[in-house]
């Protein structure tokens, strides 16, 4: 199996098809897994990359480490692969991973799509609506509230393949993806905007996570960003609806490709 030695870590990872560069970055939820329905998709027209990050899935490293690690470990990666410019596809924690790459090589991402996360564009109403969310979750962990009630009664064998691939994923410490510092006031919407790229940001209808109010109120921080709802789904709406879910990606990037061979 493929490892990278990079950053301090053993960062394990897959590569499928060829054309250009897609990177897909998981969330909290998943691993490199968790992409099984994209990665087959995708590969027919693409160079697909999917990877575990530093204490999940099969890589390893150390995790009592800053937050920015998860982008030092993207940039690690593409350069170890010699990727000089890919399409970064991120869900949910992975957004980190695309905030910490957009900081540090912004050169590298041809586009960004953003799945259940506002990748770091926030301002005073959306730390409100995190912070509502917090309290309504009441302690529980996120893991019970990544998919869409309505997915396990519907898809209960694929709503048990999505626990079993959790589940594979070793222990982290706790608070590790805790929230910012308390009175922290940063925003990435306009570090996101100044990288000029096609920017679409997706969301589950019943996301309880990074709801699509929130999602719509980060993507008008950020200059010419999209959005697409997915009907029907919760915050892993790449897992519960891949077929709307591909499609709306796979426009996105013809789109982009169309344009740069003008």
């Amino acid at each position: 199996m493929p490892y990278a030695q990079v950053n301090g870590a053993s960062l394990h990872y897959r590569q499928y098809g060829r054309g250009p560069n897609v990177v897909f970055v998981h969330g909290a939820g998943g691993n490199h897994l968790a992409w099984w329905q994209q990665t087959a998709h995708f590969s027919r027209n693409y160079r697909v990359t999917v990877y575990d990050a530093r204490g999940w899935g099969l890589s390893r490293g150390e995790t009592a480490v800053a937050r920015a690690t998860l982008g030092t470990d993207l940039l690690a990666l593409l350069r170890h692969l010699r990727i000089d410019r890919a399409h970064i596809v991120a869900q949910s924690m992975g957004g980190r991973a695309v905030a910490g790459l957009a900081r540090l090589a912004p050169g590298r991402i041809a586009s960004l799509v953003l799945c259940g996360t506002t990748a770091g564009a926030t301002n005073d109403r959306i730390r409100e609506m995190q912070a509502r969310l917090r309290e309504a979750r009441d302690g529980t962990n996120l893991r019970d509230h990544a998919l869409a009630p309505e997915f396990e009664q519907r898809e209960p064998a694929l709503a048990l393949l999505y626990r079993q691939i959790n589940a594979l994923n070793p222990p982290r410490p706790r608070g590790l993806l805790g929230p910012p510092p308390p009175g922290y006031r940063g925003s990435m919407h306009e570090l996101l905007s100044s990288l000029r790229v096609p920017i679409l940001y997706i969301v589950g209808e019943h996301d309880t996570i990074t709801p699509p109010e929130m999602i719509h109120e980060a993507a008008s921080l950020v200059a010419g960003a999209k959005v697409h709802v997915i009907a029907g789904a919760g915050h892993s709406c790449y897992f519960e609806r891949p077929d709307e879910w591909n499609a709306v990606v796979e426009r996105f990037l013809h789109e982009i490709q169309g344009k740069t061979a003008e």
